[in-house]
């Protein structure tokens, strides 16, 4: 299963109650262009997930290794589905502390 990074953002925002059209402002970029990039249907780029970072805290390592594998799996989607395993864990908001060390200890890991 691709997961495009929007997928890890929108929950965080839900979680603090941003709406997307405040973190677009927060963020200084356009309502459009980040609705397109939680959607999925624009890539995130290196200065989007910096600003991510700074703004919410979700690192920016974190969001562009999501990014990177997205694109992967685009290309070859059949080597992705038999390669990896879908594993469901729930992480407080506030414990970046776990989210690092479950993302050290495997590869990467995606919040929902």
């Amino acid at each position: 299963m691709k997961v495009h990074p929007g997928m890890m953002i929108r929950p965080e925002l839900d979680e603090r109650g941003i709406t997307q059209k405040d973190f677009a402002k927060m963020l200084g970029v356009q309502a459009s262009h980040l609705s397109e990039v939680l959607n999925g249907k624009r890539s995130l780029t290196t200065d989007l997930a910096m600003k991510i970072e700074d703004a919410i805290g979700l690192p920016a390592k974190i969001l562009l290794a999501a990014q990177t594998q997205y694109d992967l799996d685009a290309v070859n989607p059949t080597d992705s589905d038999q390669e990896h395993e879908t594993i469901a864990v729930t992480i407080p908001v506030g414990d970046h502390n776990l989210f690092r060390e479950l993302v050290k200890r495997f590869g990467w890991a995606c919040v929902f």
